[in-house]
């Protein structure tokens, strides 16, 4: 990446010091760049994703979402350079942000006054109803998991996240057939469609949402769903009632949701994590990844997803119970 030609772009004066990557990315690549203009945070998009047709169309639908739902949550949104949020440098695409000294928190540090927060941010989210057009990339298609075990024998029979796909195989299958059943929502808005601990930067109790690159249209139901299961993990295998609840309290205290189908909502909430599998596979099998890097990110990814969807029917069953309680 040519760091003189982004801060060349965004007029932000000369460097200070040699740009440093900042960890926690499972897509992109990110920098901070301290200048004459003050510090900042430039990620460099992922050259597999970029080459997307939809890619550079979905960035900026999102950006104008992160932009519109600015006005009610603390969306960190893309500085522009020429009217736009996503500049080309080269062969690569760049967003810049300010940069925040505010850090995301996890398990055990997570507490239920977090999710409280969180769970009012994401009801605001819903409450505005900002419509959202869909694309052609928010329609679902299906995973062939027996071709993907075929990809990843082919490219490297002794890998070692091979054994527990194989033996994962009919689950998968399983829960790809119940995600595929059609649900007409009764309400669709844009949402950040990827609102989990790693995304929300704190700083005592006062949040900033950060990574909109997924922000589309979203049943909310679905989305307050996916939440509850990624806030109530509390990082040992088990969900945390009381964070849980307390996420939950703060949302209903603002949006109600009496009319949800929890049962279909939470067999379709697969869909997301089963992409991310089946994309992974394909990265750890060394397709449309640019190096060693990269690919090691993608078994890393594998094995734990694969451990995320092994205990998700349990952990749908108690979040089921706190929903219909």
């Amino acid at each position: 990446m040519h760091f003189q030609l982004i801060v060349q772009k965004y007029s932000l004066g000369m460097l200070l010091s040699a740009p440093t990557p900042v960890l926690g990315g499972f897509l992109h690549t990110t920098y901070r760049l301290d200048t004459a203009q003050g510090s900042f945070a430039a990620k460099v998009l992922n050259p597999a994703v970029m080459a997307r047709p939809e890619a550079y169309s979905n960035m900026i639908r999102a950006e104008k979402i992160a932009r519109a739902l600015s006005a009610v949550v603390p969306a960190v949104c893309a500085i522009e350079a020429d009217g736009s949020p996503l500049v080309r440098i080269g062969d690569e695409y760049v967003m810049l942000y300010p940069w925040l000294t505010s850090k995301p928190l996890f398990p055990p540090k997570l507490t239920p006054r977090h999710a409280a927060v969180v769970g009012d941010l994401l009801a605001k989210i819903h409450t505005y109803a900002l419509e959202a057009e869909e694309s052609p990339s928010d329609k679902p298609e299906p995973n062939d998991w027996d071709a993907l075990r075929e990809l990843a024998e082919e490219r490297d029979a002794d890998a070692v996240w091979l054994p527990g796909l194989c033996d994962a195989l009919p689950d998968l299958r399983s829960m790809e057939r119940d995600a595929a059943i059609e649900i007409p929502a009764k309400q669709t808005v844009a949402g950040h469609r990827d609102l989990d601990p790693k995304n929300v930067l704190w700083k005592g109790l006062e949040p900033s949402i950060i990574d909109w690159e997924a922000a589309g249209p979203v049943d909310p139901d679905a989305e307050l769903l996916d939440a509850l299961l990624s806030w109530a993990d509390d990082g040992r295998g088990n969900l945390s009632r009381e964070i849980g609840e307390a996420m939950l309290a703060a949302y209903r205290a603002r949006r109600s949701d009496p009319d949800a189908d929890w049962e279909a909502l939470c067999a379709v909430s697969a869909k997301g994590p089963l992409d991310w599998l089946a994309y992974n596979i394909r990265r750890a099998s060394g397709i449309g990844v640019s190096g060693d890097s990269e690919r090691h990110v993608g078994e890393s990814e594998v094995q734990k997803t694969l451990r995320v969807l092994a205990r998700r029917r349990e952990e749908l069953a108690e979040i089921r119970r706190w929903l219909e309680g």
